[in-house]
């Protein structure tokens, strides 16, 4: 098992680095790569506070022109498309994918009090979902003929409770993590809300909800909890309904991403603030979860499975 793991550089890590069978190295190094993700030899990431892309290591295209760096980044391979998502600057972008000839399409400018914190492409129903933490809204949006954007619906959410993160299920259900309010709310396959959950019954300040995955056969989704470091696993229900199965300590400080392996057999955490990755066995059948072990990597804050 092989993963990447993207960082902060502000102390002693100096870029991305490679956990292969549990030997840390670095494997590229850049100033401050947040968060990437990696497509056929590509890696699309977000370094020196704007966007790159790199064919193996060289360079092929980067836009430094957002006056702060964005905060995440989606490629659809489908669409040949690049999406990133600007918290200080209350936008997001799009790029037209086309190696050393890749250009900016479009840039969508917020209210103020926007804090684009997610844009994530949904293939089945081709729709580009952007969670605003700072609007608490949800805007989604079909891709025009031109690439360029179309507003389709905008999800508000309850005032205040910062939308973070959002996966879409093969049923089409689409769970959003938000952060201050650590709830998951649901909204079903036509975008009508449905239910909210709370990911912890624990209330003390300083928790924040971080992370959101769910597994390919769309029947276990888990969280992560900066604060009280956990990760919290729900079983899917048929109808799309969310029950808690179980809460797991991070064996670290501020869990602010975590991914689950291409195989699903294991489930990996980054604890950014005790500078290591947590290692789970994860069931396949139930969701389960089961601590390995900890390595140290400095600084983590995504996380990559390769092949």
């Amino acid at each position: 098992m092989k993963f990447l793991v993207g960082t902060y550089t502000r102390n002693t890590s100096e870029g991305i680095y490679l956990v292969d069978e549990g030997k840390v190295s670095l494997h590229q190094k850049l100033f401050n790569p947040t968060y990437f993700t990696v497509q056929d030899g590509y890696l699309f990431t977000l370094a020196h506070g704007g966007i790159e892309i790199y064919q193996g290591e060289t360079l092929i295209y980067e836009d430094h022109s957002e006056y702060s760096s964005p905060c995440h980044l989606f490629y659809e391979p489908s669409l040949e498309m690049i999406f990133t998502a600007n918290y200080h600057a209350g936008q997001i972008s799009t790029y037209k994918f086309d190696g050393t000839l890749t250009k900016k399409i479009q840039t969508m400018i917020y209210p103020t009090g926007s804090h684009a914190h997610q844009a994530y492409y949904d293939s089945a129903s081709q729709t580009l979902f952007v969670c605003d933490l700072g609007l608490d809204t949800i805007f989604t949006y079909t891709i025009g003929q031109d690439l360029k954007l179309v507003p389709k619906k905008d999800l508000t959410l309850h005032k205040g409770v910062g939308p973070r993160h959002l996966v879409v299920s093969d049923k089409g259900f689409v769970y959003c993590l938000t952060e201050h309010s650590r709830e998951i709310y649901v909204f079903n396959e036509k975008l009508d809300f449905v239910k909210k959950y709370k990911t912890l019954d624990k209330n003390f300040q300083g928790i924040s909800g971080a992370a959101i995955r769910i597994t390919e056969n769309g029947k276990h989704l888990y969280v992560s909890n900066r604060g009280f470091d956990a990760i919290t696993h729900f079983e899917v229900l048929e109808d799309g309904s969310l029950r808690q199965k179980r809460i797991y300590n991070t064996n670290g400080k501020h869990p602010r991403d975590f991914n689950i392996s291409l195989d699903e057999s294991h489930l990996v955490v980054g604890n950014m603030h005790s500078n290591n990755v947590a290692i789970f066995e994860r069931n396949q059948e139930t969701g389960a979860l089961k601590f390995l072990k900890t390595i140290n990597v400095p600084e983590p804050s995504c996380i990559v499975f390769t092949t």
